[in-house]
């Protein structure tokens, strides 16, 4: 079982300001997008999310003390029965099918579910929207046919695909049992001139030849309406990338890391008249 307190280098009495002032600093170290080593940042992220939580940290220590007992040298035997003479598939094909128990041949009951079913929803927003935390109110249609209206909460840059469990705020047709859960899974859109890749953008700017010649800097307008001046380096070549540090996706709201955005350059060569390719000619 992996040690979370030696991961973080906190001690087993360490309270949650200590666990997360650990994390802090070597989410920032080990950050892939810094550098840092994936499956040790997915390892540290591991460790964080288990001690943080009160729930997860109690399971965690009694697993640590008493996960591994009855795991030294005992031996198990097992009683003959039908299922050894006549082949396991075969016997418990055979009972089934009169709803008996394949081991004991008695009278199996199905059981009552223990929760209703969890209801799954889609939302739509764009990754200009994204930028941010967004806090939506929707409205969700359950199984039992009620109407319910439900406030959500999307993390400022979250991928494409993610899905967030809400509990409790699922089906709740059978009133005996315990309600389900609601999921929601959010469709993230490219939109205002962006292509999204992992937590990078992309983009294409055109400019003239002439401009590719001598160099040249051009206006960057941001999903966040800000407006970002980028250089264009003299003799810049058709297709290349320029790279604009730290203004892409949020990575990491609470550390403030973000990915990149990347411009591709066009280079449009203008139609002359046989008067200026002669001057050109002539340079």
């Amino acid at each position: 079982m992996k040690d979370y307190y030696k991961i973080l280098g906190v001690s087993e009495n360490a309270d949650n300001k200590q666990i997360h002032s650990a994390f802090k600093e070597l989410a920032k170290k080990h950050h892939p997008d810094r550098g840092g080593d994936a499956e040790k940042f997915k390892e540290i992220n591991e460790a964080y999310d288990t001690l943080k939580n009160e729930e997860k940290r109690n399971e965690y220590e009694t697993l640590r003390k008493f996960g591994n007992v009855g795991s030294g040298g005992n031996f198990h035997f097992r009683s003959g029965n039908m299922g050894d003479m006549f082949g396991d598939e075969m016997f418990e094909e055979f009972f089934s099918g009169f709803g008996l128990n394949p081991r004991t041949g008695t009278r199996t009951r199905r059981r009552r579910p223990s929760t209703n079913q969890s209801v799954k929803i889609g939302i739509t927003v764009s990754i200009k929207e994204v930028i941010n935390k967004i806090e939506r109110t929707i409205s969700v249609n359950l199984p039992s046919g009620k109407q319910e209206i439900i406030n959500v909460s999307i993390p400022a840059g979250c991928q494409n695909g993610a899905s967030f469990k809400y509990k409790g705020l699922g089906d709740n047709s059978d009133p005996g049992v315990q309600r389900g859960d609601l999921i929601l899974v959010v469709n993230v859109l490219d939109s205002d001139g962006y292509t999204r890749k992992g937590n990078d953008l992309y983009t294409e700017k055109t400019i003239d030849c002439f401009e590719a010649i001598r160099g040249c800097e051009i206006k960057l307008r941001l999903l966040d309406e800000n407006v970002v001046r980028v250089k264009v380096p003299a003799g810049t070549q058709p297709g290349t990338y320029l790279n604009v540090q730290g203004r892409g996706m949020p990575v990491h709201d609470a550390l403030n890391i973000r990915g990149n955005i990347l411009v591709k350059i066009n280079v449009l060569i203008p139609q002359l008249s046989a008067q200026e390719l002669k001057k050109i000619k002539d340079l």
